[in-house]
C-alpha cells in the first residue's frame, strides 16, 4: 500500500527523530566540504576512523562561509528539537533507544531524502546547495504527518515542494501547534539554501 498510517502517539516521536538524522546529513556534508576544501589531508583517512563527533568538531572548527551555513542550519534544527522536547517533556536519551520508533523514522526519512543520497559524490557543490531544499520538503511532509497521521509514499514527488507542495505550503493550517513549529523551521531552511546557492554563485563568480 502507498499510503503508510502513524499512531497518533508515535508522530511527535518520529518527527523528532527525523529532525536529528537530518543535522547528522548537514555535519556530513559539511564535513566533507571542509575536508575537500580546506583540510586535504584528511581525505585518505579510513572511512571506518570517521565518526559523527568528527563531523562536528571539524564543522565548529572551520569558518568558511559554507560551513557558517551548515552550522546555522543544524542550529535551527536543533532549536526546534529543543522546543519539542519542552512541549512534550522528551528525554533524548530515552527516545533515540527506542528502537521500533527508530525503525519507522529511519523508513520515513530514506523515503523522503533517497533522492539525494549519492549525490554528493559527484558534484559537492551540487549536493550541498541541494541538502537545505530536500531538508525542508522532508520537513514539508511532517507537516502533512502531523495533520494527517499518514504519508502517501506514491506521490512524493507531485506533492512535495518540487510539485502542488510548493503553493499548498502557503496555506497549511498552522493553528497546530506542532505545524507551526514546523512550518516556521521549513521557511528558515528553505531561506539557508538561497544563502548557500548565494555563497557558490558569488565565490564562483571570483573565480570567473
Amino acid at each position: 500500500m502507498a499510503v503508510t498510517k502513524y499512531n497518533s502517539e508515535d508522530i511527535i516521536p518520529i518527527v523528532v527523530h527525523i529532525l536529528s538524522f537530518s543535522t547528522m546529513k548537514f555535519a556530513e556534508y559539511g564535513y566533507r566540504s571542509i575536508v575537500e576544501n580546506e583540510v586535504t589531508h584528511l581525505k585518505g583517512l579510513d572511512e571506518s576512523d570517521i565518526t559523527p563527533v568528527m563531523y562536528f568538531e571539524l564543522l565548529e572548527a572551520s569558518d568558511d562561509e559554507i560551513s557558517v551555513a551548515i552550522r546555522d542550519c543544524i542550529a535551527h534544527i536543533d532549536a526546534t528539537v529543543d522546543t519539542f522536547c519542552l512541549l512534550y517533556g522528551l528525554d533524548l536519551d530515552i527516545l533515540y533507544s527506542d528502537e521500533r520508533i527508530h525503525e519507522l523514522a529511519c523508513a520515513l526519512y530514506f523515503d523522503l531524502c533517497d533522492y539525494t543520497e549519492g549525490v554528493i559524490e559527484e558534484d559537492m557543490e551540487g549536493a550541498i546547495t541541494e541538502l537545505p531544499f530536500a531538508t525542508a520538503n522532508a520537513f514539508f511532509f511532517l507537516c502533512k504527518l502531523v495533520l494527517q497521521e499518514e504519508i502517501d509514499h506514491e506521490f512524493l514527488m507531485e506533492d512535495g515542494l518540487l510539485g502542488k507542495g510548493f503553493d499548498e505550503l502557503e496555506f497549511i493550517d498552522t493553528s497546530n501547534n506542532n505545524v507551526a513549529i514546523l512550518h516556521d523551521l521549513v521557511r528558515e531552511i528553505m531561506r539557508m539554501n538561497l544563502k548557500i546557492s548565494d555563497i557558490y554563485t558569488n565565490r564562483n563568480s571570483r573565480v570567473l
